[in-house]
């Protein structure tokens, strides 16, 4: 009874539809934000992996240890990306040859405990990973 009388009241339908409200929104909120993150660090991985091969690449001598210093330096300036790791996929060298570089890294998945609730929501962090080609400059 007290219940029904609780429903009547229009304070109490407003506490209700609050209960109800609040933590929806806040669930949008972060996911949001966690889809933020997301982007901003693949774009930090990507932007760092240009990075490194364009240094890498206008470099006179060890082009290769040029573009990870420079391609860690940027990911690591980020910030956002954790664990980074920088790998040359071909060194170039000699001028016109490839140089080509991979910069991986993640970011931290809010959602990862849920992923037993909500079968499909990945576990773990995310994974990103941004690669850049650039030709051996030589003059």
């Amino acid at each position: 009874m007290k219940f029904l009388k609780l429903l009547r009241d229009r304070r109490a339908i407003e506490t209700v539809e609050a209960a109800i409200t609040l933590p929806i929104a806040l669930l949008v909120m972060i996911a949001t934000m966690n889809l933020g993150l997301v982007v901003f660090g693949q774009q930090a991985v990507q932007a760092a992996a240009r990075h490194g091969a364009r240094m890498g690449s206008v470099a006179q001598s060890c082009p290769a240890c040029w573009a990870v210093r420079e391609a860690r330096g940027a990911i690591e300036n980020a910030g956002t990306v954790q664990n980074p790791s920088v790998a040359i996929l071909s060194g170039g060298g000699r001028a016109g040859s490839i140089l080509k570089i991979r910069v991986t890294g993640e970011v931290p998945n809010f959602f990862g405990g849920l992923s037993a609730l909500f079968p499909g929501l990945p576990e773990g962090p995310f994974q990103l990973k941004g690669e850049a080609t650039f030709r051996q400059e030589g003059w």
